[in-house]
């Protein structure tokens, strides 16, 4: 399809237009999206890794629970086109329920399950952050960010341009960037030898966001989520 035929489409609840949406975690675990500029390209995978000092001391990554098979890096399909969506429509209980990528045969968005473990022989803290790498035209104004960490979920978002946004009543109330680079950081204390945590990561371009309108398009962002160990970072 032609970028002017993409451009051509029309505002219809939640907007649904048409984005490429594509997701890479280079070194780690990093995220790449991509809008009607990079549309019908192969914008990239999802990847997650573990960073050196953390492979060192046993940190492994698998999307097969029974660790039949670990790594230091697992990747995803990417996602061609992709509409706005919102938080009601992801189907959660199946993104977690579904080892490794997720594919909605309904709605367009990046999930994936994996689990990390201690296969070492020391108890560590464990760190894990996102970080926005690159970003073009805001398109970090409109998207959100859902990491589901043994089953409990955070949501995450930049802070509207806006203060008078009203969000239905079955959207959970987001925590917003740390900064306009760092997403979230978390720590995951004494996490001992034989340990495994789990972990599904939903990113979206929410409709009901007063920021995904006509001047994102064009737009593109990179995120990264590391796994380290605190401290080494």
């Amino acid at each position: 399809m032609r970028l002017s035929q993409v451009l051509g489409v029309r505002r219809v609840k939640l907007r649904n237009r048409i984005f490429t949406l594509g997701v890479i975690v280079t070194g780690m675990l990093s995220i790449a999206f991509a809008v009607i500029t990079f549309y019908g390209q192969n914008a990239g995978n999802f990847v997650m890794s573990v960073d050196t000092a953390a492979r060192l001391r046993g940190i492994v990554i698998s999307n097969d629970e029974t660790f039949a098979f670990s790594t230091s890096r697992l990747m995803s399909d990417p996602i061609n086109e992709a509409r706005d969506v919102t938080y009601a429509w992801l189907k959660r209980e199946e993104v977690q329920e579904t080892p490794g990528n997720y594919v909605d045969p309904d709605h367009d968005y990046v999930a994936y399950t994996f689990w990390v473990k201690n296969e070492g022989f020391e108890t560590i803290d464990l760190n894990y952050y996102i970080r926005i790498t690159e970003v073009y035209n805001n398109l970090d104004a409109a998207i959100r960010i859902l990491v589901i960490d043994n089953g409990v979920e955070t949501m995450y978002m930049k802070p509207d341009s806006t203060n008078s946004t009203t969000y239905p009543s079955y959207m959970p109330t987001a925590e917003h960037f740390l900064t306009t680079a760092t997403v979230m950081r978390k720590l995951i204390p004494n996490f001992k030898p034989g340990e495994i945590r789990k972990f599904s990561v939903i990113v979206w371009l929410e409709g009901n966001d007063p920021d995904t309108s006509d001047d994102i398009l064009g737009g593109m962002i990179k995120m990264q989520m590391n796994f380290t160990i605190n401290g080494l970072e």
